[in-house]
């Protein structure tokens, strides 16, 4: 965003990062409001100050947009932060043929048990997905949003999903 804009949403996002038990933020509005640059700078803005990943789905990407979780933990691999680096690592080397697993087992594998080991008190994961309603899988999408739901108990509050779509999507 350019300096000056967006301020309230972006503080809106600041104090739901910094201080809420809520693990997921859902951003919706209309093409064209500027959802995918409110979430390209909220990675910037936190970049130093949490272990951040970001996946923008783009329509008539499809083999790129079956790979949203292994480009997501390709990006927490190197993480300034050691201890999420290294847990991500670790299960990367302990399933070597992640990347031609299901969606929900690379979730499990590269997301539930990386974040499980973390230290409760462990440095902030941060996790966006922009553009979900442009998945030109919409079933992959709804599976990929059911799998956060259903595994987001187990992270710690540190572990944060911030999800961006059209709200006239199907996802909901």
């Amino acid at each position: 965003c350019w300096p000056g804009t967006r301020v309230e949403i972006l503080e809106r996002i600041d104090s739901w990062i910094r201080n809420s038990s809520d693990r997921v933020l859902w951003i919706r509005g209309m093409a064209g409001q500027g959802k995918s640059t409110i979430a390209s700078t909220v990675r910037h803005s936190w970049r130093y100050r949490a272990s951040c990943a970001i996946f923008h789905f783009r329509r008539g990407q499809h083999t790129l947009n079956g790979r949203i979780i292994c480009a997501l933990a390709r990006q927490l691999a190197t993480s300034l932060v050691p201890e999420v680096k290294n847990a991500v690592l670790d299960s990367v080397r302990e399933n070597e043929d992640i990347a031609h697993q299901r969606l929900d087992e690379q979730f499990e594998t590269l997301f539930v048990v990386p974040f499980t080991r973390l230290d409760s008190q462990a440095h902030l994961i941060l996790i966006i997905v922009d553009a979900l309603d442009e998945c030109d899988d919409p079933k992959y999408a709804i599976d990929f949003v059911r799998l956060i739901y259903r595994h987001s108990a187990a992270f710690t509050a540190n572990v944060k999903f911030l999800l961006t779509s059209r709200p006239e999507t199907s996802l909901l």
